[in-house]
């Protein structure tokens, strides 16, 4: 299947903008739960580029794609450093995180949606099938907190019940795809995706919108 014929100047340069911005989103989120954890800045690094490149790195070993993201733009491994580094020692930089930190469900639905449209992107501009594109904007925008929370020792949100988690970025994946396969223009469809994401995100936080919980959960409710 040949992947349909999008601007392609237009689409790469949205597609890096939106790399970049989604890199360093969800490095910022990564070292918001190192603190939280209270690692030191070797901790906080790692996780960091846990956060922010592990669904990426997933994405690329199932697509084939090499070099890696990460190796490729091996400059947003020094930006995250040059962040990281203030974030730790300067007291000002921490109590400005701290105050951040409330409000990390926010950074994390925005780096959510971010790397959902880059994996939709990148499987998109190797020719996948619409399914498996969506897919693999599902695992860009999920695998990197996935391994963030399994390094910290946590369940993974994307496997408590509840939450719209991978359901909003499988939503926006489709909306993202939905758009795009009808002639929007690259940038509006980023835009479509993204606010679908987000918005379904935080809609299921603040008022408690969510899948169907498992029977098991239903049974030990009845039991308590």
């Amino acid at each position: 299947m040949n992947p349909v014929p999008w601007p392609t100047l237009n689409a790469e340069l949205v597609l890096t903008v939106v790399e970049a911005a989604a890199v360093l989103t969800s490095a910022i989120a990564g070292m918001l739960v190192a603190s939280n954890k209270k690692m030191d800045v070797v901790g906080a690094f790692a996780l960091a580029c846990v956060n922010a490149f592990g669904g990426g790195t997933v994405r690329d070993l199932l697509l084939d794609n090499r070099p890696f993201y990460w190796m490729q733009r091996w400059e947003l491994l020094i930006a995250i450093l040059v962040i990281c580094i203030p974030f730790v020692y300067n007291a000002r930089v921490y109590r400005l995180a701290s105050e951040v930190h409330r409000r990390a469900v926010k950074v994390d639905a925005v780096g959510l949606a971010l790397f959902t449209i880059v994996g939709v992107g990148v499987a998109r501009e190797q020719g996948a099938p619409l399914v498996i594109a969506a897919m693999m904007g599902v695992i860009t925008g999920t695998m990197g907190g996935v391994l963030r929370d399994v390094v910290v020792n946590e369940i993974p949100d994307l496997f408590r019940p509840g939450g719209l988690y991978a359901t909003a970025s499988f939503a926006g994946s489709l909306a993202f795809i939905a758009a795009l396969e009808n002639s929007v223009r690259y940038s509006y469809a980023v835009g479509i995706g993204f606010v679908v994401i987000v918005a379904l995100r935080l809609l299921s936080l603040r008022h408690g919108v969510s899948v169907p919980v498992p029977q098991w959960h239903e049974d030990e409710v009845r039991k308590g």
